[in-house]
């Protein structure tokens, strides 16, 4: 679908950097397709053309030798509207709740430095509450693929803008799979790095323990690209960590996989058939596969949902929503945070206990004996009248695949799968161990190579 001058950001960054494509027409490009899809949502507030070209200037106006060392020059970029833009509101997805910071997020501070455009904020579901796209009071953007089908969230705008060729690259969040789900539903990457490993310091907060920034891009080399400028301790952020990385039996990496039984595909035989074929493919390619246990994962995914998880959202946002009872709200979302208060430390507690309990089970019995898993990024893709006759349902039935990644910390990447037999593409996930996230992200790219 996308289609901009370079498809990837390697070529793009050459031939600007060089002067053989100068910034303006790359920002010439980007006006045209933004107002191209002017009727899609994609966006909350946007970079004007006047601030974009002299943004162009200022990056033509450099010297050879400044532009050749900036690794993201003139590149097109997005971030979600729930990451902070010195001068530009944030909203997280409610008119109310918006300010406009003074200091720019550190990832985005980072990504402007390497010689990125920023283009945009993109739309997403409120509070980055959900995993549809269909929660937003400013629209819900349209899936270029099939206007249909949802589009995926909470990182809705983002995956789109991507998808529909605006920008190369853009910022999503991603707390329990809102920067995968959109990546397998509009056949882009999507990346949620190892917890940490991205600075969340000016980012409006989800679920604290579990958010971290998400990229989003036309393929894997881009992602990395764009994870070697972002990635950086920050003192400003108590989550914020300097990774090392962990050695994997890279010479033959074995596989887990689905078991043939796994009844998680809510039906959806074309989505089980897209995942099955998937699996072949990394086994044609000499990779090793063994079936896993999924009951651990399953069990740490529906603790998403569960009050005591759903409570560290209301520490965050609960206190607006009970002091602006009138503000501009998806319903779905404002019961969701207030309901959550009625659970007890306890149940955190509680919770907590069991999550360790799993997190050593899958220790022992998984990862002893595999190095990534492969699973789907999604169970199925629902229409958009499925997801407004049962909002709840549409959202929590999607996450079954994603949401364990975040409470383990684990890094995780959607990578586009083919076409499922109904047209619609689909992504097909790995995950890795902590920390591994450059291995991870060689695999991906292996696939289907």
């Amino acid at each position: 679908m996308n289609q901009t001058l370079e498809p990837t950001i390697r070529d793009l960054v050459r031939k600007a950097a060089t002067g053989e494509l100068h910034p303006l027409t790359i920002v010439a490009d980007v006006l045209h397709r933004r107002e191209h899809h002017k009727d899609n949502p994609i966006f909350i507030s946007m970079v004007s053309p006047e601030a974009l070209r002299q943004r162009a200037e200022e990056l033509a106006a450099l010297p050879l030798a400044a532009r050749i060392k900036m690794p993201l020059y003139g590149v097109p970029f997005a971030v979600k509207d729930n990451i902070d833009v010195a001068g530009m509101p944030t909203t997280a997805g409610c008119p109310e709740f918006a300010y406009t910071p003074t200091k720019t997020a550190f990832v985005v501070e980072r990504l402007l430095a390497a010689g990125a455009v920023l283009v945009g904020k993109c739309n997403l579901d409120q509070f980055a509450t959900g995993l549809t796209g269909m929660r937003s009071v400013y629209g819900s953007p349209i899936n270029p693929y099939s206007a249909d089908h949802v589009s995926g969230g909470s990182s809705s705008g983002s995956a789109v803008a991507v998808s529909c060729g605006i920008v190369n690259f853009s910022l999503g969040t991603d707390t329990a799979g809102s920067g995968r789900i959109p990546a397998g539903f509009n056949n882009i990457v999507g990346y949620r790095p190892s917890s940490g490993l991205l600075s969340a310091s000016g980012v409006v907060p989800c679920a604290r323990s579990l958010d971290t920034i998400s990229l989003f891009g036309n393929c894997t080399d881009d992602v990395r690209r764009v994870l070697v400028v972002a990635a950086g301790c920050d003192e400003d952020d108590p989550y914020s960590t300097k990774l090392v990385s962990r050695s994997v039996s890279v010479a033959a990496p074995v596989f887990g996989v689905l078991a043939p039984q796994n009844d998680h595909f809510l039906g959806d035989t074309y989505a089980r058939a897209a995942y099955e074929r998937g699996v072949a493919q990394l086994q044609a390619q000499g990779y090793s596969t063994v079936t896993i246990d999924f009951a651990p994962f399953k069990e740490i995914s529906d603790m998403t949902y569960l009050g005591p998880s759903m409570a560290e959202r209301t520490a965050v946002l609960g206190e607006f929503i009970n002091a602006h009872p009138s503000a501009t709200y998806t319903a779905v979302v404002r019961d969701a945070i207030v309901k959550a208060s009625d659970f007890s430390a306890v149940d955190a507690f509680g919770m907590l206990h069991r999550l360790k309990a799993l997190e050593c089970k899958i220790e022992r019995e998984t990862w002893s004996r595999v190095d990534f898993l492969c699973v789907p990024t999604a169970p199925t893709i629902h229409t958009r009248e499925a997801v407004r006759r049962d909002p709840a349902w549409g959202s929590t039935s999607l996450g079954t695949y994603t949401n364990f990644a975040p409470f383990l910390g684990l890094p995780a990447i959607s990578v586009p799968n083919g076409f499922r037999q109904d047209g619609l593409p689909t992504g097909i996930m790995f995950v890795g161990n902590r920390a591994g996230d450059m291995e991870l992200l060689r695999l991906a790219e292996s696939f289907g190579a």
